[in-house]
């Protein structure tokens, strides 16, 4: 056993997860006596039922957070590992083989090649590279990405370290997207390798990360799955900025608190985690769910299940907060944020099928429901306003009787507490805050003054992410209840490309996306003010969100304010201060692909640059077989292709018409021949 080791018995972790959990409840229950005791005396039994149901629900939620963040607070202040895994010795060398897997869906070829290339260099200063091999898995639809998947993959190829291969597949039927993706690679590939480490297309990973991850499963053979947590960066819009400086300031309290009662039983984020083949192939064949989508099909969050099943398979899932060097790109916008989230949350609603699935851990039933309730909160926050927003414009529009027709003795005096509900008020928001100041706490602790814009500059970064928090939480709850209500309704979210570019948001857009949000604001607003004048303030929190979602999410979209509040020392984190190596080897790389991005891609490009044309019909056969388009369809293509060749009329062809010519072997090898004999004439 490794000397790091640091063990932790089942009683210990037991009393882990009971000082958590029963925090949590006894901070709920005390508060949900107090709440009872606020509510309006004169208030229903159906209303008061809503009323108590909801704010449990809510608060709930909130507790578990706030006390999962003290104990990662706690364990990060003292610096402690994560107990119960063996860490090897440094220079230790691996026996092991290693497939990195890159599964891509439509994404920029340019920026995914790039990043992998970077990873091979960095694992090749390590020493270590010839243990490792990558594989881009592609599931990509659109026909001229997929050509520049193969151009930017021959070209990689020339790059590559010696003795470290980079391999490229792309699926003609992407089944089961990313986890049929998975599944087919392990079909297919994985009895050649040890481990899988899984990535996003924008996933980065340090080469010390990636050993240290592949040395950890060989000292841990009992491991099925070790998550490190992605850090954000590389954007530079003003949401973007703000969401990596949270990731950054609050995520390592978030991330050890979820370890510190998690131990060998945490979760799975489906990317920037190392895997072991023999589990995930013995435990995690996903099932399709019955039914239609939104909530039967194939599993859109596979990643919460695969560890599931991998945990019932006897193996364990580690959460380990101490691997740094894992790097990813957050959504630049608001809206491309909510575009994420949507498909999120389809696939968490999904999970309230697998939930009752048979011998599940515990502890997985629990993280199914965390992630169910992460979306179902926003409803429930919504209705509990509503309700609340209900009983106070009754009392102001239909007073109470305090002396009614029959004679009574006493009148009908109603109690309500202000105080006290004003006392809960701030009590949620001093939990919801708190971790954050936490967060800063470690942050100011663990970073030098002028890597982080100065003391000065952390703090008033984070009061102003509170702020836009605040200003936001209204927006992304409206969003997701709507989420949550559509899928209820039977309405799928599907499968789209991430938009990762940072254009910015439309007046236009903003105000498709966000007109309800606006006017439902202003309403509530005018109501509240003629009706329940008392609650007007209270509100304006809800209500002012609200009201300037179309500014706000144009505003915090842009980039030059994301580099304006840079210039102010806002929202600066360590890893643009001091570039990591393998950001500033990304970038260099893609600077250097960047002729690249300026080639027409597509059928032309197959037809006139020979080495492409014979790299593309050779992996046809490997890629599978061809999709039937019909004969109407090819017949149109091929007149579109002779017409370019013989009289250089520009093809303008369908995506249908595209894909039928690229599957067409015969056909473009003859029309290469021609470009060639066209060029010597």
């Amino acid at each position: 056993m490794s000397n790091n080791f640091v063990p932790i018995t089942p009683q210990q972790i037991r009393s882990r997860r009971v000082k958590v959990f029963g925090l949590m409840f006894v901070s709920t229950l005390l508060a949900t006596f107090k709440w009872v005791s606020v509510i309006p005396s004169d208030a229903g039994f159906i209303t008061r039922f809503l009323m108590i149901v909801l704010f449990m629900l809510t608060f709930g939620w909130i507790a578990l957070f706030f006390w999962s963040s003290i104990f990662g607070f706690f364990e990060l202040w003292r610096k402690k590992n994560v107990p119960g895994i063996a860490w090897p010795e440094k220079g230790r060398e691996l026996t092991s083989k290693t497939a990195i897997l890159m599964p891509v869906y439509n994404e920029s070829p340019l920026s995914v090649f790039a990043n992998l290339l970077a990873m091979a260099q960095s694992l090749e200063n390590t020493g270590a590279h010839q243990k490792f091999d990558i594989f881009v898995l592609s599931d990509t639809t659109t026909p001229k990405v997929w050509v520049q998947e193969e151009q930017m993959w021959l070209e990689t190829m020339s790059l590559m370290p010696d003795g470290m291969k980079i391999y490229y597949r792309r699926r003609p039927m992407n089944i089961a997207r990313k986890s049929g993706n998975i599944e087919d690679f392990c079909n297919k590939w994985g009895s050649l390798y040890d481990y899988m480490i899984v990535l996003d297309a924008d996933s980065l990973l340090e080469g010390e990360t990636i050993v240290t991850m592949a040395a950890l499963m060989e000292e841990n053979p009992q491991t099925g799955i070790i998550q490190a947590p992605p850090m954000c960066v590389n954007r530079h819009s003003l949401f973007a900025r703000i969401q990596q400086f949270a990731g950054k300031v609050y995520g390592p309290i978030v991330s050890a608190g979820l370890a510190y009662w998690q131990i060998g039983d945490s979760n799975y984020w489906g990317h920037n985690a190392v895997i072991r083949v023999k589990a995930f192939m013995e435990c995690c064949k996903l099932p399709v769910l019955s039914g239609r989508a939104p909530f039967g099909g194939h599993i859109l969050s596979h990643d919460f299940v695969e560890a599931a099943l991998i945990r019932r398979g006897g193996w364990l899932a580690w959460l380990l907060p101490e691997l740094k060097g894992s790097f990813e790109e957050c959504p630049p916008s608001m809206i491309d944020f909510a575009i994420r989230d949507r498909r999120w949350c389809q696939g968490n609603m999904q999970h309230i099928k697998v939930l009752i699935s048979k011998g599940l851990h515990p502890i997985s039933r629990i993280h199914f429901i965390i992630g169910i309730m992460s979306y179902l909160s926003s409803p429930l926050w919504l209705c509990f306003l509503l309700v609340g927003l209900c009983v106070a414009l009754g009392r102001n529009i239909f007073p109470t009787e305090y002396f009614p027709t029959t004679y009574t003795l006493f009148p009908n005096w109603p109690i309500f507490d202000a105080i006290g509900v004003i006392s809960l008020f701030v009590f949620s928001i001093f939990m919801l805050i708190f971790p954050k100041i936490l967060g800063l706490i470690i942050y100011l602790k663990q970073n030098k003054p002028q890597d982080i814009g100065g003391r000065l500059g952390a703090i008033k970064s984070t009061l102003a992410e509170i702020i836009f928090s605040a200003l936001s939480a209204p927006i992304m709850m409206m969003f997701q209840s709507k989420f949550v209500f559509d899928i209820f309704a039977g309405n799928d979210a599907g499968w789209k490309t991430q938009n990762r570019d940072e254009t910015g948001t439309s007046w236009k857009e903003a105000g498709r996306r966000h007109f309800w949000h606006t006017l439902l604001g202003i309403v509530t607003s005018l109501v509240v003010w003629k009706y329940a004048h008392e609650l007007f303030w209270w509100m304006l929190p809800i209500t002012l969100g609200l009201m300037l979602s179309i500014p706000v999410s144009v505003f915090s979209s842009r980039e030059k304010l994301g580099v304006s509040a840079q210039k102010h020392k806002f929202f600066i984190i360590p890893e643009e201060i001091n570039l990591p190596e393998i950001l500033k080897t990304a970038l260099k790389i893609k600077q250097e692909f960047a002729a690249f991005e300026q080639v027409h891609y597509g059928v032309e490009n197959v037809v006139k640059d020979s080495r492409l044309n014979a790299l593309h019909i050779l992996m046809l056969p490997i890629n599978g077989p061809a999709p039937d388009f019909g004969a109407k369809t090819f017949e149109s293509a091929k007149i579109k292709l002779e017409n370019y060749l013989n009289h250089h009329i520009e093809m303008e062809l369908s995506r249908e018409e595209e894909i039928s010519l690229l599957y067409a072997a015969d056909v473009l090898k003859k029309a290469n021949l021609m470009f060639q004999l066209e060029g010597q004439n």
